[in-house]
């Protein structure tokens, strides 16, 4: 590869949002910081901003920095990327300002350049195609969803991951996988009482469900869950999963309920 000199540009800082401004993970050196096309992003790199055409050094444009830095899960859907796994938001013909996994410090759950490890929390990214109308979905319009399972074993390159639930009419591609982020989980449940994952019982404990996705109420703002019931007897039906407010459940701790095995390195494919 030939040497060429590097070009410089100026940046001038002129807001940083307080409240929901997300640092990347302490140690972390910033001069490692790389203007990446959205195409070259991998699972773990940590996403800073996006810049939506190509650099003019002529001209001092803008960079647009997410209000909190995430690490990547790629996955694309009717041309369009998503970052983060599950929002599918960002062209795919636009650069991205990203640091790159291998300078993310060491002692961070960032790190598996090794491997992963048992007991790991991962996740990765599927379509999912609704076959019915219900509170969340519309027949015809598949949405990117992420879906959390544990590493349970690891021998010789090769890994099993238990999935929690699983997604009725989804439809696993070669996705990457990328560890979960604990400060994700934590946000969630924070909010909702439990993050998505979780087990979660009726309030009359007969029936024990697990949690696919969490979002507010299109109208009234209140927390709501899809919940899987695994061994309900209607696995393959509609009536697999439910829609009900966060406050219809009662938490238990997270479990696992559907197992697969892969066999490759880190990045991780499922």
């Amino acid at each position: 590869m030939p040497v060429i000199d590097a070009a410089f540009y100026p940046l001038i800082i002129t807001e940083r949002p307080a409240e929901f401004y997300r640092q990347p993970p302490a140690g972390t050196d910033m001069g490692t910081a790389r203007l990446y096309p959205i195409a070259d992003v991998r699972p773990g790199d940590w996403v800073l901003g996006e810049f939506e055409r190509p650099l003019n050094p002529g001209r001092l444009d803008t960079l647009m920095q997410s209000a909190a830095c995430f690490p990547a899960l790629p996955a694309t859907l009717n041309g369009y990327v998503a970052l983060d796994g599950q929002s599918d938001v960002w062209d795919h013909g636009i650069t991205v300002l990203i640091i790159p996994r291998e300078y993310i410090p060491g002692d961070t759950y960032a790190d598996r350049s090794g491997g992963y490890r048992v007991g790991d929390r991962v996740e990765r990214s599927c379509t999912y195609e609704p076959l019915w109308d219900n509170d969340r979905d519309k027949v015809g319009t598949p949405r990117l969803m992420i879906q959390r399972g544990t590493v349970t074993e690891v021998e010789d390159g090769a890994f099993s991951v238990a999935w929690s639930g699983r997604w009725n009419h989804g439809r696993i591609e070669e996705q990457a996988m990328r560890l979960a982020d604990p400060a994700a989980i934590a946000r969630e449940r924070s909010t909702f009482g439990f993050a998505v994952g979780d087990t979660v019982t009726t309030p009359g404990g007969t029936a024990t469900g697990v949690v696919m996705e969490l979002y507010l109420h299109f109208w009234a703002g209140a927390p709501c869950a899809r919940v899987y019931w695994p061994g309900s007897g209607w696995d393959n039906d509609s009536c697999a999963d439910t829609f009900r407010p966060t406050n219809a459940y009662v938490h238990k701790i997270p479990d696992n309920t559907y197992a697969i095995t892969s066999r490759t390195g880190y990045p991780a494919t499922v």
